[in-house]
Parts: structure tokens; C-alpha cells; sequence
């Protein structure tokens, strides 16, 4: 489906490490199985097939660790299951606020994913709130003064939106309106592009996925406001997309916790490099994050040592890193699964592909 090159770098990624490790950590053996969590038919991740994969891996004694989900859906479904088995969940994605936050989440969320009453999830990738704040720095740099937020009803999406007006608020920035709307194939937005026109809006944001709902949305809003500022989240961070939106590329930022090559330390040079030699394929940001969720695991279980098969020794590790040197840059876990890692990346639209302008060194203001 279409992030199938996405999943394959993340499990080559997974597999390098492992290989680079010898197939063990400390005292024990370390084994891999890989989990497909989408659909054979549309490609795309499933509820009941991600359920059924996150049941085998929370049933199986043997499990130290679970490595995913890549989206933020398919997590919500998972991460329960695991965490009830008491398993460490590390994901390279997942950027839902919910996940580790109250903040602009659904009901009773964070805890409702956490039936041990334990945290036991670490996303890898800056999440919402840290996209959120990324997104109001580049409004100010592109000097927008009048804002208007859509989102297209997913609930994994909605929040972010929120986020993104309440920090656009904060920062000076007028939220002129924020609707939810539709974006399905055959959905019609004259009535909306007029009301958006209407508002003397300088930048739309809208946080939403792909498809060809969003295509027309854009095209519309170019065609009817050219010099309009068209944002978008890292979920439209696909050829797919900005193959298809023509002339409004040229408007369009989107940002993205994907970073270039060079961007990343010394130590993921050599990994890439290895990574090509391995899989005769380029790898890029994701084979780094798949890399670093396999590592980080792997040096929980060496150093817990005799310990390194006892899950809640393992977590505990994970939960205590401080200061770690990784193929990502240096990080530290937050109490609530949150890294510190804190850069995001902006994109331009050239020649029908998205391309990277610059890096944002994200400080979100307090919830």
C-alpha cells in the first residue's frame, strides 16, 4: 500500500541492527518476526489484522518487545494489548497526542491505552504537540497574521488542528475559523473555499490525510485564492499527494519529522552506508528510526543483564535513558513515552515531489 517503501525501510532498519548486534543482547538470543498489519487487499493497515498481530505478540512468553505501530490508529488499537501483557511498545511513528498526552485528546485518554496502569510506550518521532509548535514557527516566518485551521474529521487528526490554533493563538496569530469537513472522493468544497476566501485568511492549515478529497481541496483553494499560504501536516508528505496538487504546490508547506541524510550524526552515516551494502537499496530517516527502536531495545536488555528477560526490568531501562547517543542525535525518554528529540522539518513542493527547505528546533509552549 502506499507506505509500504515506509515499512520496508523500518524493518530493514530493525533487521541491521540486529544483524549488527550479532543476534543476541547480553546473555540472551534475540529473535525477530515481523508482523504486517495491513490489508492484502487495499494495502492499507486494518483494525482486526493489527488486533490479531498485537494479540500474538502479548500471548507469546517469549516477547520482550513490541516495535510499532507505524500509525497512530493502528497504535491505539495495539498498544493496549500490549501494555495489559506488560510489554515494552517502542514505535518509529504514531504522532497521536493521545498516545502520552490529555492535552486536546480524546476521553480518557492517555489512560484508556494503558490497562497495567503503567507507561510502557516510547515514540521515537517528535509527536503532535511538537509538530503543532513547529507549524506556528513557520507561520511566523512566512509572516501570517490571519489563519484558518481545518481538519477532516479523523480523530486521530483533530487534535492536532486544535493544537495548532490554540498555539497559533498564543503566538499572536488571529484564528480566523476551524471547521471539520469531509474529504472524501466525491465530497464538494465550494461552500467552504468561499466562506475561507471570505475570511481574508492568509494560510490555511489543515490536518488530514492523503486521497483524493485532499487533492481537490487544495486544487480548489489555488484556483480560487492563488496567493494563499496552503499548510499541511507530515501525513501529506507523499508523491501521491503533491504530484496531483499542480500550481498549488507552489504555495505549500508541510512539515515533517523526516529529516535529510545529512541532518543525522556520524553514526547514522555508517549505518546508511551499511544499509545499502545489505538491502542494494538507498535507506534514509525511517531505516534510522527502525534502526534505533531495535537498538535501544537491545541495550535495555544487555545492560539489565541476568534481568534482561524480565519485561519490567527492560521498560524500567528504557524509561531511564538519559542523554543517549543514537543514529537520531542525542535523546532522553520522558516519563510519559515522549523523546526529546526536537527537530521537524519543513517541505516545498518542486516538480510535483515534496523537498526539504529547512529544519525547526521545536520548544512547545506548556499545555
Amino acid at each position: 500500500g502506499p507506505s509500504a517503501s515506509t515499512s520496508q525501510q523500518i524493518v530493514d532498519g530493525e533487521k541491521l541492527a540486529l544483524h549488527d548486534a550479532g543476534g543476541r543482547a547480553g546473555l540472551f538470543k534475540i529473535n525477530y518476526e515481523s508482523l504486517d498489519d495491513s490489508s492484502p487487499t487495499s494495502g492499507e493497515w486494518n483494525s482486526d489484522i493489527t488486533a490479531t498481530d498485537a494479540k500474538v505478540a502479548a500471548q507469546d512468553t517469549s516477547t520482550i518487545a513490541y516495535l510499532g505501530d507505524l500509525d497512530s490508529g493502528a497504535t491505539a488499537i495495539s498498544l493496549p494489548f500490549v501494555n495489559g501483557a506488560g510489554i515494552l511498545q517502542i514505535s518509529p511513528g504514531s504522532p497521536y497526542v493521545g498516545l502520552t498526552s490529555s492535552f486536546e485528546a480524546g476521553q480518557d485518554e492517555p489512560d484508556r491505552f494503558y490497562l497495567s496502569g503503567k507507561r510502557t510506550f516510547v515514540r521515537l518521532a517528535p509527536g503532535d504537540i511538537s509538530q503543532a509548535d513547529a507549524q506556528v514557527q513557520l507561520m511566523k516566518s512566512l509572516g501570517v497574521h490571519r489563519l484558518y485551521v481545518l481538519d477532516d474529521q479523523d480523530p486521530f487528526e483533530m487534535p492536532l488542528a486544535n493544537i495548532v490554533a490554540d498555539y497559533a493563538e498564543r503566538a499572536g496569530i488571529t484564528v480566523v475559523a476551524h471547521d471539520s469537513l469531509s474529504t472524501r472522493p466525491e465530497a464538494v468544497f465550494t461552500g467552504e473555499v468561499e466562506k475561507i476566501v471570505e475570511s481574508h485568511a492568509q494560510a490555511v492549515f489543515l490536518a488530514g490525510g492523503e486521497g483524493e478529497g485532499t487533492v481537490a481541496l487544495w486544487r480548489d483553494l489555488h484556483s480560487a485564492a492563488p496567493n494563499l499560504l496552503l499548510l499541511g501536516s507530515s501525513a501529506l508528505v507523499s508523491e501521491s499527494f503533491t504530484s496531483q496538487i499542480g500550481g498549488a504546490g507552489a504555495r505549500t508547506y508541510l512539515t515533517t519529522p523526516v529529516l535529510p541524510n545529512w541532518f543525522y550524526p556520524p553514526s547514522a552515516q555508517r549505518v546508511l552506508r551499511d544499509y545499502r551494502s545489505r538491502f542494494g537499496a538507498e535507506g534514509g530517516a525511517y531505516a534510522l528510526y527502525g534502526y534505533e527502536a531495535m537498538t535501544v531495545v537491545l541495550d535495555a536488555v544487555r545492560s539489565s543483564g541476568a534481568r534482561g528477560n524480565d519485561r519490567q526490568t527492560v521498560i524500567d531501562r528504557v524509561f531511564a535513558t538519559k542523554s543517549r547517543n543514537s543514529v537520531l542525535g542525542r535523546y532522553s525518554v520522558e516519563p510519559d513515552g515522549e523523546t526529546t528529540l526536537s527537530r521537524y522539518g519543513v517541505d516545498r513542493v518542486s516538480a510535483g515531489r515534496p523537498v526539504f527547505l529547512r529544519a525547526i528546533a521545536v520548544t512547545p509552549p506548556a499545555p
